[in-house]
């Protein structure tokens, strides 16, 4: 008897493929399940009855659309051989000797008008022509792109993975050339919408099956390779360490066909996705939306998910610690970033990815995975802390819920800069600057997506610094003592500023320092208006109400009271000096456009126009109390009308007096108060002694004589050399009585004839700022000795 046939040999455990082996655990989970293998075989003889039947179905409909392109071809090719014979007869019909001169000219006529509509067919059947070629190209290779998938779905229980990546390349192969002949279309021939709309709708079916069996078989291959890493002992806490092990990468240990078939899976991952740009921004054309075309690069979100799906596990147990969450994080970003360069951009150039970083995309996959456990973890626990302690009696428990957020705030800070170092370290900058991509690598991205824990964290900020200045604030020393050095823009002077100025400038700075890292302009302008708004009008309020009490105890009329208000007029123009000239940084330039700004554009414009306010109205305040002053002490003088009918040598006992006193007044204000707003206070004093006298002499029309207008001149010079000491020419700053005093010197010889309303008579001596009327008035009663 002839010996059986042997079995076929099994194959080795290796060579079964992982679907093969999920099919077949599913359908074995036991010894007893073995009396069901012949309906098992049953089963998988009729899918593959299933699928022959649909590869019978297509070869026909292959059939069916290779017998229309060639219907539509030889329809085509005739109306051409009969275009051409039309043109053919016509040109040997005009080529023949004398014809020309024998046909008439109606038939001539009709001849040429028959050439446009010819022409005009002709292109019809070009286009047509064109039309069924492109569509039957199209057609063919989105059939080849349908096989290729559905050979590589059917394949999986039957091959071997390892040819996978071959069918992948094959399929993006084809879908590529497709999205060549599609960008042609759609630059030439825009009319045929329809056309390129159904075959985006089939290749998008296409795609829809596969990416999702790339990305399994790549990360099968992952899988295989050890990926991600057991990161269990990692040591994190371990401060005697100097340099913590590294966690081990699996990247740098692979070897022979683990490398090649790693290399393809990657490949085929990333001409899937530079196929889809390339058709998101030929679908998107003529839309401004750059920034949604970019997304993050494919394989590497394989690399970082299983990896912070392991390290999550370790987070859950250290909600109390975030600063151990923060150094796993780092050292998981570090650790791995060195392969991102090494090994996986050049398959990322070879694949033609532009414009991707390796070593920006595994860090910002770190830090999105990061900041998403931060929104889902950690905020929710701090929020719930603040809310305990807003409803706790205890005085200590916000305080260490603030104390808290801080703390994680600054964590976020630190571990936005050591990881962005990792990117500039390399001499490489950031491919990405916008708002919307910054904000992929910075965990402080969370804000973006919860503003209110923005105007949370803004408010503990504010709370921090507003606690810190009150009690300086309250320090008088800091308020008699000045800041050395400080110089002003137009001059060689100090503010004079008191030294609290300096404390709130300070506590300014860190603010806004705290909300640079923010990555995003307008949340950066709301932080900033949240927190250091509230502290600047908290200061001017302060400032107001010592002016007040000083103004309520002696009116002003006390040195010491003066002295109390300068201080707080010098801290307004040093705090509002250096308010423009932070506003003029380019920080706070890129905020200007938002509606969160000033009237001015820049985001403290409306703090430095309180800050002007209040040094225009205590200003003006110090300028009357001074003006009054004056004004009490040459009551007297003013209502003495006689006097300017007398002869009388040397100026006014009364005029000296008031001089002086004014003079000592603004002498003393001089030390106390910064140059500008001194200027301000002098020039404001001198235009209101300069009405103040004009309307006290020549009210009631005194008469003046010779002596009487000396007696004025000398006390005017006694005036002018008060401010002297200030200006050059302190006759410019008195123009009312100044022009006057022109007048009463004028020879009467020059008035005979005259018109005292005559203006270009009055503008040659100089007088500008008297009415005629008044120059008149002064003029009639000016009384000449004989």
């Amino acid at each position: 008897m002839e010996a059986a046939a042997p079995a076929p040999p099994l194959p080795r455990h290796p060579d079964i493929t992982p679907e093969l082996r999920r099919f077949l655990d599913v359908r074995f989970r036991s010894p007893a399940d073995l009396a069901a293998a012949a309906d098992v075989e049953a089963e998988i003889r009729g899918r593959c009855a299933e699928l022959e039947s649909s590869v019978s179905e297509l070869s026909v409909r292959l059939a069916a659309a290779a017998s229309a392109y060639s219907s539509s071809l030889q329809a085509a090719g005739s109306a051409l051989r009969g275009v051409r014979a039309g043109l053919d007869a016509l040109k040997s019909s005009t080529a023949q000797t004398g014809v020309r001169e024998n046909v008439e000219v109606g038939s001539e006529k009709m001849l040429f008008e028959q050439l446009p509509p010819l022409a005009t067919d002709v292109a019809r059947v070009d286009m047509v022509r064109d039309y069924a070629e492109t569509a039957l190209k199209l057609d063919s290779l989105v059939g080849d792109v349908e096989d290729a998938v559905s050979s590589s779905v059917t394949g999986k229980l039957i091959s071997r993975g390892g040819k996978s990546e071959q069918t992948h390349h094959v399929a993006i192969g084809y879908l590529k050339s497709i999205e060549d002949t599609l960008a042609s279309v759609t630059r030439t021939r825009p009319q045929w919408a329809r056309l390129i709309s159904a075959v985006d709708h089939r290749v998008d079916r296409s795609l829809a099956l596969l990416r999702p069996q790339a990305i399994v078989d790549h990360r099968a291959l992952l899988s295989s390779l050890g990926w991600p890493p057991s990161i269990a002992g990692t040591n994190i806490s371990d401060s005697n360490s100097r340099k913590p092990a590294e966690i081990v990468n699996p990247l740098f240990s692979m070897r022979g066909d683990l490398t090649k078939r790693y290399s393809e899976s990657f490949l085929s991952l990333c001409s899937l996705q530079e196929l889809q740009k390339r058709r998101k921004t030929r679908q998107l054309q003529g839309h401004n939306v750059n920034s949604e075309l970019r997304q993050p690069l494919w394989v590497i979100e394989e690399l970082v998910n299983p990896l912070s799906a392991a390290a999550q596990r370790h987070f859950s147990k250290w909600v109390e610690n975030p600063e151990l969450v923060f150094a796993l994080a780092y050292k998981i970003t570090r650790d791995f970033v060195d392969s991102m360069d090494e090994i996986l951009q050049p398959l990322v150039d070879k694949a033609n990815l532009v414009g991707y970083s390796c070593r920006e995309e595994w860090i910002s996959g770190i830090v999105i995975a990061l900041s998403t456990y931060l929104a889902k973890e950690i905020f929710p626990k701090q929020i719930e802390l603040l809310e305990e302690s807003s409803s706790n009696d205890a005085s200590g428990t916000p305080f260490q819920a603030r104390v808290s957020w801080l703390n994680l705030v600054d964590l976020m800070i630190s571990f936005d800069k050591r990881t962005q170092g990792l990117i500039s370290s390399t001499g490489l900058q950031f491919s990405v600057k916008d708002d919307d991509n910054w904000q992929r690598i910075s965990v402080l991205s969370v804000f973006c997506d919860r503003p209110d824990w923005l105007e949370i964290w803004a408010e503990i900020e504010r709370h921090e610094t507003l606690g810190n200045l009150k009690s300086a604030m309250e320090n008088e020393k800091n308020w008699s003592k000045r800041i050395e050095g400080t110089m002003i823009e137009y001059g060689s002077e100090d503010y004079k500023s008191p030294a609290i100025t300096c404390a709130v400038q300070q506590g300014l700075s860190l603010l806004i320092d705290r909300a640079r890292p923010i990555p995003n302009i307008s949340l950066r302008a709301e932080f900033i208006r949240i927190s250091a708004s509230p502290v600047i009008s908290e200061f001017l309020g302060c400032m107001f109400r010592r002016c007040q009490e000083a103004e309520g105890l002696t009116a002003l009329a006390d040195d010491n009271a003066v002295f109390k208000v300068s201080q707080s007029i010098n801290a307004a123009r040093y705090l509002e000096s250096t308010l423009t000239e932070w506003c003029e940084d380019m920080f706070f330039l890129e905020m200007e456009s938002l509606p969160l700004s000033g009237e001015g554009g820049g985001i403290f414009q409306q703090e430095i126009n309180q800050l002007k306010e209040f040094r225009a109205e205590w200003v003006d305040k110090i300028s009357t109390v001074i003006l009054r002053a004056f004004d009490a002490r040459s009551w007297d003088y003013l209502r003495n009308k006689r006097q300017w009918q007398e002869h009388s040598e040397g100026p006014s006992r009364a005029i000296i007096e008031s001089s002086g006193y004014m003079q000592g007044r603004l002498s003393k204000l001089e030390d106390s108060l910064n140059v500008l707003d001194f200027v301000s206070v002098w020039r404001v004093v001198a235009n209101g002694v300069d009405q103040l006298l004009f309307a006290g002499i020549f009210t009631g029309s005194p008469k003046f004589s010779n002596g009487g207008v000396e007696k004025l001149h000398a006390d005017l010079s006694v005036l002018f050399a008060v401010f002297s000491a200030w200006c050059l020419r302190p006759e410019g700053f008195f123009p009312r009585l100044s022009e006057v005093l022109k007048l009463l010197k004028v020879d009467e010889k020059h008035l005979i004839d005259r018109s005292f309303t005559d203006k270009n008579w009055l503008r040659e001596l100089g007088v500008r700022h008297l009415t005629a009327a008044e120059a008149e008035r002064i003029i009639k009663n000016r009384v000449y000795d004989e």
